[in-house]
């Protein structure tokens, strides 16, 4: 897109571990810190996952991230836990404390099951 479209844009795109960044990433800091819809593979984590975002981002920084949480108890979720491979998983108000234990702030989210298959496919 850069090369193509819009040979000005300024971006960065690295993918890897939350756990493992490169030293590449980790010697800058960032306006922004974008993740999608992969929070939930480290929510057994999240403490370690948001101290090392925090510290990525620049002051006023801005952290936006789609992804799942827990409506209901997780005896009703163990196939989509173990389907995912996931070890843990929060409910909304759990998300919204570790991002303020960790100077981040939740600004508002939406609802996208209707969105999610795994989901649909989960409540038949």
């Amino acid at each position: 897109y850069k090369k193509e479209k819009k040979a000005d844009l300024k971006a960065e795109f690295y993918a890897g571990s939350f756990f493992e960044l490169p030293e590449a990433v980790t010697n800058q800091t960032y306006t922004h810190v974008v993740m999608q819809t992969s929070l939930f593979f480290a929510h057994n984590k999240i403490d370690d996952l948001l101290s090392s975002i925090s510290k990525l981002l620049r002051p006023g920084g801005t952290f936006v991230a789609t992804d799942f949480y827990r409506k209901t108890d997780k005896e009703n979720l163990d196939k989509f836990m173990e389907l995912n491979g996931m070890a843990d998983f929060l409910t909304l108000d759990e998300m919204k404390g570790a991002l303020e234990r960790h100077g981040l702030k939740y600004n508002g989210g939406e609802d996208l099951d209707s969105h999610c298959i795994k989901c649909n496919q989960m409540k038949s």
